[in-house]
């Protein structure tokens, strides 16, 4: 390692360094009961101030784009604005979700646009409409496909829809290309009963019944002719967020 690379390594700055609203170095507690309680804190700050929200959004950027996206600090920062349910916060809440590179951000951004509900759901198939790369279609299909926990249960319809023009669009694309496999999950996982017989179709015709996967979609959807859509026992939210919310 050179001498120059060395020092980049040294000169990373921390999350403290960073942020501009003083509130937020309470996130650095390493107390739970006192963590939680500057979370719900914020959270409420956000709920009476609707710059506040775009703040904290701006906060996560700034500390993203110096490579800090990984901090713990910067994760509760999501928490808040998820709980606050900001859609101030959408874009850049999409922009984290797409960064695969930052693990625990990423997966933290798409809990988020889950617990926001139905603006951020919409904001996500527009994104995915515009056909980012395999990865992320996939990743985004695996989101759609824990719909189920939103309270808006009408609105599961819309995503089911919107999941079958994206299987007819991904089975026709090249095999390297296809994200199909996590697009019929995703259906599958929301009960579209409906959709079973194109399934069937595409199943026996593009893939001459040799693909496991939907094989497997087809299958969960045969059990379920009710079309119900899966709910996990705990979501993902409560089961990674909910202790900061107990009082």
């Amino acid at each position: 390692m050179s001498d120059s690379e060395f020092d980049e390594i040294l000169d990373v700055p921390e999350f403290k360094d960073l942020v501009d609203e003083p509130e937020l170095l309470s996130l650095l507690a390493e107390d739970r009961q006192e963590l939680a309680g500057a979370v719900r804190s914020l959270v409420d700050r956000c709920l009476e101030d609707g710059e506040f929200q775009g703040r904290l959004a701006d906060t996560i950027e700034t500390v993203v784009e110096a490579g800090c996206g990984e901090d713990q600090a910067v994760l509760w920062i999501v928490a808040v604005l998820a709980e606050a349910r900001s859609q101030t916060a959408i874009h850049t809440l999409l922009r984290s979700f797409a960064m695969e590179e930052e693990e625990s951000l990423s997966h933290a951004a798409g809990i988020a646009l889950l617990r926001i509900g139905v603006p951020a759901i919409e904001a996500l198939m527009e994104w995915v409409d515009e056909e980012p790369g395999t990865d992320l279609r996939r990743m985004t299909y695996r989101l759609l496909g824990d719909c189920g926990v939103l309270d808006e249960q009408g609105y599961i319809e819309d995503v089911k829809e919107f999941l079958r023009t994206r299987v007819i669009r991904e089975q026709a694309r090249e095999p390297g290309e296809r994200a199909v496999e996590d697009a019929v999950a995703a259906s599958a996982r929301l009960g579209d009963h409906e959709f079973l017989g194109s399934l069937r179709e595409i199943f026996a015709g593009v893939f001459d019944g040799r693909n496991a996967s939907i094989r497997d979609s087809i299958e969960l959807l045969e059990e379920n002719p009710d079309g119900i859509p899966f709910v996990p026992t705990i979501s993902a939210w409560e089961g990674t967020y909910g202790w900061l919310f107990e009082e």
